[in-house]
């Protein structure tokens, strides 16, 4: 069997003896205790503080607000793409599902009145994106779950499709006609912090829910570990992978409701970049490209630090024409920085590394730790 990477690998608790409160002071601990994560929130106080002490503009609250909206959908799909990848799998159809949901969604609020119909058609429109989203999730579990298709080219082929679809019935164009009620929620604050934003905590909170407290979570983490062991322990892996892939389509409609709100448009080439931005997300936070291992957390401060990164270079470069040349090196330079800091971490500052020894680089080249005996497990997800 292979080591176990004590700081992201599946903790077995008793059934039916859980304590809420002592359940997140050990979560909170374990945190603190994770090498990868201590070295990913070091980094973005470093960030944080170049930025800050060279840019006066970038301190402002309105610069904080913008960076709240900008975050909230790709944040979403890094959700989505972080729950399939902890599963052993990959969802490239995060983006299109989020599209398609919000084309359907923007042609019934036009057939109940379009921008001028009532919050209850805004309201119904909503559900029916999630609604769609939900679908097409459980098709692309359907794909890997019952077809044992791999995640990576079912979820190709399914983004193709989606992306066809809905070129088809936008004849390739942006569409509009979201109703009013929607995209004026858009732009409330709630306690200074935008709406869709809020959307995103509410994401981030249920797919925590979701992974940490939830048996489907713990057996995500199981099968991510060893779908062999998950097998054994009584788990079914083909319903878990159609719950899973479903979750993934819920989350991606609601990135679509979210870029509604903002934008007051669908479009089927919206965020064209954004499947290898979710990507580039979940593994900076630490998520495991071989599944089994990640945290919720570390997706946030990882989407945080590379807005601020984003934000920084625009504001140094503007009026300059190549700042999207120098925003995708930084982030490029980023990732590099992590995973060099990450193998200097497991092998020492030496560089002969040390014979036996694994590394773990933010999640990347992580070994897959040692599934548990039981799917009763549960596993660190905070």
């Amino acid at each position: 069997m292979s080591k176990t990477n004590d700081s992201q690998a599946p903790r077995t608790r008793k059934p039916g003896n859980r304590n809420g409160l002592a359940d997140f002071k050990s979560d909170i601990h374990a945190l603190f205790d994770d090498r990868s994560m201590n070295l990913l929130v070091t980094v973005f106080v470093i960030v944080a503080a170049v930025l800050f002490i060279a840019l006066p503009d970038f301190r402002t609250a309105a610069n904080f607000n913008s960076m709240a909206l900008q975050i909230s959908d790709l944040g979403i799909m890094a959700l989505a793409m972080t729950v399939s990848m902890i599963a052993a799998g990959i969802d490239l159809s995060v983006v299109a599902v989020a599209n398609l949901s919000g084309i359907i969604g923007i042609q019934v609020m036009t057939s109940m009145g379009g921008v001028d119909s009532s919050p209850t058609a805004a309201l119904f429109g909503v559900l029916v994106m999630l609604a769609t989203g939900t679908l097409l999730g459980l098709i692309n579990g359907m794909l890997v779950g019952l077809l044992r298709i791999p995640p990576i080219l079912a979820t190709l082929a399914t983004m193709t499709l989606w992306g066809g679809v809905g070129t088809a019935a936008t004849n390739g164009v942006s569409i509009s006609g979201a109703s009013r009620s929607l995209t004026d929620l858009g732009n409330i604050a709630i306690f200074s912090i935008p709406v869709p934003t809020l959307v995103f905590i509410l994401a981030v909170i249920l797919v925590w829910l979701f992974l940490a407290h939830t048996s489907t979570g713990v057996k995500t983490y199981l099968y991510g570990s060893n779908a062999k062991a998950s097998l054994f322990s009584g788990v079914n892996n083909a319903t878990l992978m159609i719950k899973v892939y479903t979750f993934c389509g819920l989350l991606s409609s609601l990135a679509g409701v979210v870029i509604l709100m903002r934008t007051l448009s669908a479009s089927p080439t919206y965020g064209s970049s954004y499947v290898l931005l979710a990507i580039l997300v979940a593994v900076l936070g630490g998520v495991s490209v071989t599944g089994g291992s990640g945290r919720v957390t570390g997706v946030v401060v990882s989407l945080i630090t590379l807005q601020m990164l984003s934000t920084g270079f625009n504001m140094l470069l503007v009026g300059h024409g190549n700042s999207n040349f120098f925003k995708s090196f930084a982030w490029g330079l980023f990732l590099l920085l992590i995973v060099w800091l990450g193998y200097m971490q497991d092998h020492g500052f030496g560089f002969k590394p040390h014979r036996g020894t694994s590394t773990n680089t933010a999640g990347i080249a992580a070994k897959k730790p040692t599934a548990p005996a039981t799917p009763t497990s549960h596993a660190k997800a905070g």
